[in-house]
């Protein structure tokens, strides 16, 4: 082989990708192998980015996709005359659902949930977005659960729960969405079981039990922290008794 010869080989060693190479960038004569994005310390480390750049670059053909159908509407809206609409529920086994809304798109007047047999399970009253009035639930034969006052969005008044027999079970009053005032549950005769007397901040203070004669047996005290303070039990014909039947009233 001629020198020229070898020359030329080791010129075009150089010339190939991953050939040594000076980066002028670096001022310093460093050299280094060409890579597909830039100068590489050693060969494996050029060859991967060409590899790198095959991979992202690899055209793929897209798999079919499916795409169904947009799902039919689940509302059938008409417009209030007051501004808003009156929409109905349209789903299988929601028929008898709807609400409204104001011209706002805030919910307003009535919203009714219904089961599948279109008998109401929650109707609802609002007023500019919020629970104003009544919210009754029913059972699925249609008697009625519960009454729960609202207003201005929070819970406010007594709230009464009846058995599926129609009984009351319990009602307790509610101020601004807290409970207060006192909570009176009963048996299916009406006559009072239990009475809770609620703070302002929520918290029961106060707890007191009747046996099935209407007699207080025992008073249950709470501190501030809602734990247990005291425990009073009651003897009938006691003072303390013949005090707690002021309190007793039915429904």
């Amino acid at each position: 082989m001629t020198k020229q010869t070898t020359i030329l080989t080791l010129v075009l060693a150089l010339a190939s990708p991953a050939a040594i190479a000076c980066n002028p960038a670096e001022g310093s004569g460093q050299c280094g192998f060409y890579g597909a994005d830039g100068i590489y310390s050693s060969k494996i480390e050029a060859d991967a980015s060409y590899q790198r750049l095959y991979n992202q670059n690899t055209y793929i053909e897209p798999e079919p996709v499916y795409r169904p159908p947009p799902p039919p509407p689940t509302h059938h809206c008409t417009a209030r005359a007051e501004g808003g609409a009156l929409c109905a529920d349209t789903r299988p086994g929601r028929m008898g659902s709807s609400y409204s809304t104001n011209a706002a798109g805030e919910f307003d007047d009535l919203m009714v949930e219904s089961y599948p047999d279109g008998t109401p399970k929650i109707i609802s009253a609002f007023n500019n977005g919020k629970k104003e009035g009544k919210s009754s639930f029913f059972y699925p034969d249609g008697t009625i659960e519960s009454v729960t006052p609202h207003q201005n969005g929070e819970m406010h008044g007594t709230v009464k729960h009846y058995r599926e027999n129609g009984t009351l079970e319990y009602d307790i009053t509610f101020c601004n969405g807290e409970t207060c005032g006192e909570q009176h549950n009963y048996d299916e005769q009406g006559n009072i079981v239990k009475i809770i007397r609620w703070g302002a901040n929520g918290d029961a203070e106060e707890q007191r039990d009747y046996d099935e004669q209407g007699n207080i047996v025992k008073i249950t005290r709470f501190n501030a922290n809602g734990d247990v303070e005291s425990v009073q039990e009651i003897t009938p014909g006691s003072q303390a008794h013949a005090t707690a039947k002021k309190s007793r009233r039915k429904s």
